[in-house]
């Protein structure tokens, strides 16, 4: 991909994201489409950002990498092995959601004791709701830990 291409492509990122994407000096992205006719963006063979339903996504490398960070919901180690299957993430097993979360927006699941990334998910509502209900789905997840997306390019 050309450099000229690269900026504007991470600049609508950004955009979309509202966060700011800090690439290595000199990176050089691809992009790709899918069987199902959607984008993924790879760097160094791995996965950065993935389309679904039409949203450009980032992938856990990209979080684990620090190339973008999202707004945080901590999760209970017992809630650890249901997010490292991809189950959307209820209210009983989460300790903590930062402010920023709003409902509809990305957010990055993280475990209590280490802090890193399990998932990428969707808020079905914002941190004070999720603070203020007791049971029930608040985080559909779109990527997790183990899945195709993070399995992709590990040869």
């Amino acid at each position: 991909m050309k450099e000229r291409d690269q900026d504007e492509m991470i600049a609508s990122f950004e955009g979309e994201l509202g966060r700011q994407i800090t690439l290595p000096e000199g990176s050089r992205l691809e992009e790709a489409i899918t069987d199902d006719g959607n984008r993924v963006i790879l760097y160094e063979g791995a996965i950065l950002f993935f389309q679904s339903n039409g949203m450009m996504i980032p992938s856990l490398r990209a979080l684990l990498d620090d190339i973008v960070t999202l707004p945080e919901v901590t999760v209970d180690m017992g809630a650890v092995r249901f997010v490292a299957n991809g189950a959307d993430i209820m209210r009983p097993g989460i300790t903590a959601v930062d402010d920023e979360v709003r409902e509809g927006s990305l957010v990055a699941i993280v475990d209590e004791r280490h802090g890193k990334a399990l998932a990428v998910g969707i808020a079905t509502m914002d941190a004070e709701g999720i603070r203020s209900v007791k049971k029930g789905k608040v985080i559909r997840s779109k990527h997790h830990v183990g899945d195709e997306l993070w399995e992709f390019g590990k040869d």
